[in-house]
């Protein structure tokens, strides 16, 4: 394991801490006021909210939001394990899933393509100025 020079290895410790305290504050709040939301989710907005208004530098979080990036796979771990433990339900399903997952598939395809006509069309139809 290479080994991190100290103050990027502080700095990345100081985003670990603005991202869990934002991570706490968005389950604290969505708790508490009973939100639609996961906790998780609006900790994810409050932290891009505070990125957005420049409370918090993007350098700040930046390094430890680039090492949670690197190491994502590890982090699915709980949810793969979690696929094996239902593994006999989803041999049981699979032809629904398979059927829901193509369908969807294939209504997003059509939904976009039909989103990108309607905005090429309109960008046609537009009149600019010479």
């Amino acid at each position: 394991m290479a080994k991190i020079p100290e103050k990027k290895g502080i700095k990345i410790l100081e985003g670990f801490v603005i991202i869990l305290l934002m991570q706490s504050l968005g389950t604290f709040l969505s708790n508490y006021f009973n939100l639609i939301l996961p906790g998780n989710l609006t900790g994810l907005l409050l932290l891009f909210l505070i990125l957005l208004f420049r409370v918090v530098k993007l350098e700040q979080v930046e390094g430890a939001a680039n090492l949670l990036l690197d190491n994502m796979m590890v982090l699915f771990i709980p949810l793969n394990v979690g696929l094996v433990t239902i593994l006999p339900k989803l041999k049981q399903e699979w032809l629904a899933i398979m059927i829901s997952l193509l369908a969807s598939t294939i209504i997003v395809m059509v939904v976009t393509a039909k989103v990108v006509e309607l905005v090429e069309g309109g960008r046609r139809n537009a009149k600019y100025p010479s």
